[in-house]
Order: C-alpha cells, then sequence, then structure tokens
C-alpha cells in the first residue's frame, strides 16, 4: 500500500476562496476602510497594538507599489533585528540619560525607524517604574518579552480574522459552503480519496440517502454533524495520508469530524473559540526562522520569536508526522507552497529523512493550478537541497536521476 505526505501551503485555501492573504486581513481587520476610500488611509480606532501600528507605518511608507508592507514575517524578522542591534541602544542611552524620547526621535528621517525607537524608549521608561534592575541585558529581555506578548494578541486577532471568513457570518453563524466544498474537493484531486464531485454537500446527500431526508432541512445552508458523519466515511479512504500543513486551517475541525488521517498544522491552527485578550487556545504562530538566530553572534533572545522554538510548547502536535520509512513506496505530494527559502529547513529534514537521493520508493509530486506554476522554484528547492549531500556529485545530478527514474513530477490540476 503506497503512503503519501501532502504537503500544503496557502495557496490551497487562496485556491479555495479563502481570503487569506496577510494583505487581505490587513485591509480588512486594520486598515480603516471608509479612510483608504476617502484618499487618506487611517488604522482602526480598536488597533493600538504594536504590531497593528508598526504594519499600518509600512502600508503608509510602500502602500500597495511594494509587497513589502503586508509580507508580516519579514517585518517581524526587521523589526526584531533593528531593535536589537540599532533602536534598543540608542534608546536605552536616552532612558539612562533621562533624556525626552519624543525630543531625541526628531532626529530620525525614517518614520517607521522613529516608531520603533520611541516604543522601546517609552516602554523602558514603563520597566523603570516597576524595577530598579537597570542592567542593559536585563532591560533587553524583558522589552524582548513585551513585544512576544504583542505578538500574541496580534496572532490571536489573525487567528479570529480567518475564522470569520469560514464562518460567513458570526450573527448567522452558517459556514462558508463554497471554501469547504472547494477544499474537499481539491483535497480528493490531490489525494485520490474519492471519485465524487461534491457540488452542494447537502443536496448530495439528499439525492443519496433518502432515509436522512427528514432530518435534513432542504432548505438548510449550513453542514449539519449528521452530514459531516456521513461524509466522515468518504475521508475513511484518507488512513494512509498524512498532511502536513502550512495553513492555520483544518478541513476535518471545520466539518467536525474525526480526521481519518495523520494532520499537523506545522505552525499552529485555528481555535474553536472566540479569540479575546484573555483566550489562551489559538496556538498560530508567526516568528522566524531558525538560521536567522543562529546567524547571531550573541544571546539576544531571538528565539522567543523562533518558529521552531514556540512550536515545543505545543502539546497537541503529534509525535510522528511523517509515513514510516521502510520498504513501502511514499509520494509526497506538494500544493499550493510557495517553496521559500524560510522552510527549506523542513523540507531538508524530509528529504533526509527518506534519503532522497538513493531511495527509489521516494517519489515526489508537485501540483499547481493554472496561472500557477512553479518551475524554477522546484528547480532551486531541489538544487538547494543538493547542495547539502555530503556527495556533491549526487547533489549535482539529483534533479537528473530523479526525472530518469519517473520519481518528479508536476502535474496540472484543472
Amino acid at each position: 500500500m503506497t503512503s503519501q505526505l501532502v504537503i500544503l501551503g496557502n495557496g490551497f485555501d487562496l485556491q479555495c476562496g479563502l481570503k487569506s492573504r496577510y494583505e487581505d486581513f490587513f485591509k480588512s481587520s486594520i486598515l480603516n476602510a471608509s479612510s483608504e476610500n476617502s484618499g487618506h488611509p487611517a488604522i482602526r480606532k480598536d488597533c493600538s497594538g504594536f504590531w497593528e501600528t508598526l504594519l499600518f507605518g509600512y502600508y503608509i511608507q510602500y502602500g500597495d507599489k511594494d509587497y513589502k508592507w503586508c509580507d508580516i514575517e519579514a517585518i517581524i524578522k526587521d523589526t526584531l533585528l533593528n531593535i536589537i542591534n540599532v533602536e534598543f541602544n540608542s534608546a536605552f542611552i536616552c532612558v539612562y540619560n533621562k533624556r525626552d524620547p519624543i525630543e531625541d526621535a526628531r532626529h530620525i528621517d525614517d518614520e517607521i525607524r522613529r516608531y520603533l525607537f520611541k516604543y522601546c524608549a517609552t516602554t523602558l521608561y514603563s520597566f523603570l517604574t516597576q524595577t530598579q534592575d537597570f542592567s542593559e541585558q536585563k532591560m533587553l529581555s524583558c522589552l524582548m518579552r513585551n513585544l512576544l506578548q504583542e505578538l500574541k494578541n496580534f496572532e490571536r486577532r489573525f487567528c479570529n480574522y480567518i475564522k470569520d471568513c469560514i464562518m460567513n457570518s458570526r450573527k448567522e453563524n452558517q459556514l462558508n459552503t463554497d471554501y469547504i466544498i472547494n477544499a474537499v474537493n481539491l483535497l480528493k484531486k490531490i489525494t485520490g480519496f474519492s471519485n465524487r464531485n461534491f457540488v452542494v454537500l447537502g443536496d448530495i446527500i439528499h439525492k443519496e440517502l433518502k432515509e436522512f431526508e427528514e432530518i435534513i432541512s432542504p432548505s438548510q445552508s449550513t453542514i449539519t454533524i449528521r452530514e459531516a458523519n456521513v461524509l466522515s466515511k468518504e475521508f475513511l479512504n484518507l488512513k494512509h495520508t498524512h498532511i502536513l500543513s502550512f495553513n492555520y486551517t483544518n478541513i476535518f475541525d471545520i466539518l467536525d469530524v474525526k480526521s481519518p488521517c495523520l494532520y499537523s498544522n506545522v505552525h499552529g491552527k485555528l481555535c474553536n473559540s472566540q479569540c479575546n485578550e484573555s483566550c489562551s487556545l489559538s496556538n498560530i504562530i508567526f516568528g522566524i526562522d531558525d538560521n536567522i538566530i543562529q546567524s547571531q553572534s550573541k544571546d539576544t533572545e531571538l528565539q522567543l520569536f523562533s518558529k521552531t522554538y514556540r512550536k515545543m510548547f505545543n502539546t497537541n502536535t503529534p509525535t510522528s508526522i511523517l509515513p514510516p520509512n521502510d520498504d513501502t513506496p511514499v509520494t509526497l505530494k506538494f500544493y499550493g507552497h510557495s517553496l521559500s527559502a524560510a522552510d527549506y529547513s523542513y523540507f531538508q529534514s524530509i528529504f533526509d529523512y527518506y534519503n532522497l537521493y538513493s531511495n527509489s520508493n521516494i517519489s515526489l509530486n508537485f501540483y499547481y493550478s493554472e496561472r500557477h506554476e512553479q518551475t524554477d522554484a522546484i528547480y532551486r528547492l531541489i538544487n538547494i537541497y543538493g547542495k547539502s549531500l555530503s556527495n556533491k556529485e549526487q547533489g549535482k545530478n539529483l534533479i537528473h536521476k530523479l526525472l530518469l527514474e519517473n520519481r518528479l513530477n508536476i502535474i496540472k490540476i484543472s
């Protein structure tokens, strides 16, 4: 029996109609929509957090001309490195000498840097009212932990936004059935768990299972628990499938059915409650790559913002998320992932685990939809992995070997 490891990126949710881009989140939850229409952008009144204000500053500075303004995780990385290497030192000197942060900030030309300096200085002044320990390391530690708490608040805002997108309307409490139908069908095409084409979930149940007609109202637009239980029979075909998702969504959670396969959300997933300030259930993670932390010459507590470090505290993570590496064939299937350098460490670990070069039981299938070809990204990913092999000659011909053995396929999904 062939096992499959399905690796999903945000392109999966986007293809299914979920507005899960950071840009969509920003314009819906941070930017005051009416102010943008008037030509004078303003931040929403309920957005007073550090990261929300910072993102708005990037938007004002770059607008729609540069994607950088909504690349949240790149902004987190740049911000932390800037604070540690530049702004903290300036703010510490300002506070140590009891100078006015606003006066010192006037000498900084860049708006974003000025905001970071003022935030650091005012935060350090606040800490001084709570402690007599004025050591530089202690102050930096307090500042970083404060920024982490701000990030957790920001993550809860994003969690609520995605849940609102899935639940068309909180008042009506109705699921976004278009997204669910698209997600089920797309997962079917990638994994082959069913031969059926799901058009309207409720109608399919009505036509095929007459005995349930008295339970399901024809006017009902949401998916009932009984419907979900019926669908779970189809999902049983996924028992040899492992899903590694870089998204925060899980279709089985949304359908309220027990997952038939091992499903892991790499960077956390949506919780099932309203994410207020005291909510501790949301475990979605924004953060930085460990390689950035290891490149720093001193201990700066950057590890607090490492996705890997924070994931260690997630007790819901499965002990093993990969199909076993034995004599059975395993197909690694990719869809919707940008294959960016930020996640190369995951792919390298997976390829190493299965000994990609020599193991003829392992094949790679890269799926794509119209206008989302990834040939260049695939070529780059495998070449970079090849360079990590101890035998450099093998690394140089890795793509050629995979193609020759029919273990590398790029497949278009209609």
